[in-house]
């Protein structure tokens, strides 16, 4: 089969490798229709993920048709039209014990650990996919997963109806949080640098849009909330020293959910998070997330075609990690669609 293979970092290529095969009673053979373009795949390639082992197939937000199973797959058929959810866990560990699998300590990533959906073909235990109903195609369905990232980190920062929310970035990522904080019914503020990034913020539904290589944002945001502060800060960025200064603008009783996994080192004082007993909230994956997300499809698909804005042929996969690495263009989401 054709797969893109990650050989070391850095060193990439389309190659033909022998497909994979069912080896467990409990496994199913997917062939891989779609699979989204994430940032994290693009750390892969040049070896931003510590946590990633080599050579590497990427790809973990992906779909396809169910073609194989093995002899003791009950939940699924042969033909089903299925999602994949890229995590395994112990399911015995504290964080699995606490419901909370997807910080589980054996924690094992598809794209990360074991190989992914960059490829014609993908092997994986029956509990790791989901149906997908018949009204939405598989291009528009690899944005499901990335619905559940946004799922989690509005969970996590415990994000309600009729708060006040400010997102740093409007990547896809911050796209979908932007998307899960308004049908929960929060107002959003956006600071994006990228012009064409603010004008989907917009696009999306953020109330406020911020460019903060032009004017103070935490001016801005007081200004915006009466001097209140948002009760929830997203960086969505990756940029670890927003942290502080997040600190100083939130709301009392607010919460920070730092979304990078960049492991340079930065300052905060503890005076503002206990003055007014601040929460810092980490978010990984997700958890239990995709059964909700599937269930809210048919009121989620135009946004989904906003979403999904770009595809391309698995062959051209250097120029979808180029337009994608691009932030000044209107890309949102970029899928790789496989040919059979």
């Amino acid at each position: 089969m054709k797969a893109i293979v990650v050989e070391a970092p850095g060193r990439y290529r389309l190659k033909d490798v022998p497909p994979p095969a069912i080896t467990r009673p409990d496994e199913v053979l997917i062939e891989v229709m779609a699979a989204g373009i994430c940032g994290s795949d693009i750390s892969l390639l040049g070896g931003g993920n510590p946590a990633a082992t080599y050579p590497r197939i990427p790809g973990h937000e992906m779909t396809g048709r169910i073609i194989g199973t093995g002899s003791g797959v009950t939940r699924v058929k042969a033909g089903d039209r299925v999602i994949v959810e890229p995590i395994r866990f112990c399911g015995r560990c504290h964080a699995c014990r606490r419901g909370r699998v997807n910080a589980c300590r054996f924690l094992t990533v598809v794209s990360v650990h074991v190989d992914g959906g960059f490829a014609e073909y993908f092997v994986c235990p029956e509990t790791e996919v989901h149906r997908l109903p018949d009204f939405i195609s598989y291009e528009l369905a690899t944005a499901i997963e990335p619905c559940t990232i946004g799922a989690q980190a509005c969970a996590r920062g415990d994000v309600r109806e009729g708060d006040t929310v400010l997102i740093h970035g409007a990547g896809p990522i911050g796209i979908a949080i932007l998307d899960t904080a308004k049908r929960i019914g929060a107002r959003v503020i956006v600071s994006e640098p990228s012009a064409p990034r603010r004008d989907a913020a917009g696009r999306f539904g953020a109330d406020h849009l911020i460019d903060p290589g032009a004017e103070d944002v935490s001016r801005r945001v007081l200004a915006l909330t009466e001097g209140v502060g948002p009760n929830t800060i997203f960086d969505a960025a990756g940029i670890p020293a927003l942290l502080e200064p997040s600190l100083e603008l939130l709301a009392t009783a607010g919460t920070m959910v730092p979304m990078s996994f960049d492991p340079r080192l930065t300052q905060l004082s503890t005076q503002p998070l206990n003055m007014k007993e601040l929460t810092i909230c980490g978010t990984r994956h997700q958890s239990g997330m995709f059964p909700k997300v599937i269930a809210e499809l048919p009121g989620r698909m135009d946004m989904l075609r906003q979403y999904v804005t770009h595809t391309f042929p698995l062959e051209q996969y250097e120029e979808a990690f180029r337009l994608f690495r691009d932030k000044q263009s209107q890309a949102v989401k970029i899928v790789l669609t496989m040919k059979h």
